[in-house]
């Protein structure tokens, strides 16, 4: 991994999941990796996720220590909606990009060491910026087929959109 220059970085190396990370290095035999942007997010740091859990631990706690049986039943109910939440959260993660890979040839969307989208340099058409509902996404969008969705928790998306936009010959569009 030393001979690869993209993932030098060791905030890189910190934040990019082991299943990744073996994609990258299998993607270096085949080329060029230029840059390595890892998302910085986990499944489990979902709001929708979180906040309950949160709430079951501390209004549980409360209920239990100090006897409050409204907290404690509070508490249950969100432990509840928690594992209501769990499967609904961990489905919808598969298809989050984990990791974006540029190399000399295109742009790769990976999750979990698996191939999401991939988009060659010659085929790339625009790289638009998308709002929606206030979260900023960056889509490497070639003139048809899939693209590569670049969210808001990937690490170093300026640097990863300057160097996109440099190799694909486009502006960047908003």
């Amino acid at each position: 991994m030393d001979k690869l220059p993209a993932l030098a970085d060791s905030e890189v190396r910190l934040q990019l999941h082991s299943d990744d990370e073996d994609a990258v290095l299998r993607m270096a035999e085949d080329g060029d990796v230029l840059a390595v942007h890892p998302n910085t997010s986990r499944w489990w740091n979902h709001a929708s996720f979180a906040l309950p859990l949160l709430g079951f631990v501390v209004s549980t706690g409360v209920g239990l220590i100090f006897g409050i049986y409204e907290a404690l039943g509070f508490g249950l109910f969100l432990g509840v909606i928690t594992l209501l939440m769990l499967p609904v959260v961990r489905f919808t993660w598969r298809a989050t990009v984990t990791c974006v890979v540029l190399t000399d040839s295109g742009a790769t969307a990976l999750h979990a060491g698996e191939v999401l989208a991939r988009v060659g340099w010659n085929e790339v058409d625009r790289i638009e910026r998308v709002e929606t509902m206030g979260n900023i996404r960056w889509k490497i969008q070639p003139a048809e087929g899939p693209h590569v969705t670049i969210d808001g928790e990937i690490l170093d998306v300026p640097g990863l959109l300057d160097r996109a936009s440099e190799l694909a010959g486009v502006a960047l569009t908003t």
